[in-house]
């Protein structure tokens, strides 16, 4: 019965994504906030759908949990144009140096 639906569930997903790309008119960031939307829905449901029904050592299913939201993170931070901004922070964090007296003479 769950599998079922998941099937419901992906069709709705589907025909949603669908209305919202080709049939409504909507601003260009309104679809962009509305498909991560509907991205992270399919991603929570393939997600409960592999720790469910897949048997996998909870180690591994730890870090594939892990690994997919990682790279959820970094894909809707690019749709919502936040990606460049976060690597640019993180390369002025980490490449950070303290000046010294000499380097100011």
């Amino acid at each position: 019965m769950l599998v079922l639906y998941f099937v419901v569930s992906l069709i709705v997903v589907g025909l949603v994504s669908w209305l919202i790309n080709y049939r409504i008119p909507l601003a260009a960031t309104t679809k962009t906030i509305l498909n991560v939307v509907l991205a992270l829905i399919l991603v929570g449901m393939f997600l409960w759908l592999i720790d469910t029904y897949i048997p996998m050592e909870g180690v591994i299913k730890a870090i594939l949990n892990i690994v997919v939201v990682v790279a959820t993170c970094v894909r809707v931070l690019q749709a919502v144009g936040l990606w460049s901004q976060t690597v640019r922070l993180w390369n002025n964090v980490t490449h950070y140096r303290m000046s010294t007296r000499e380097d100011k003479v």
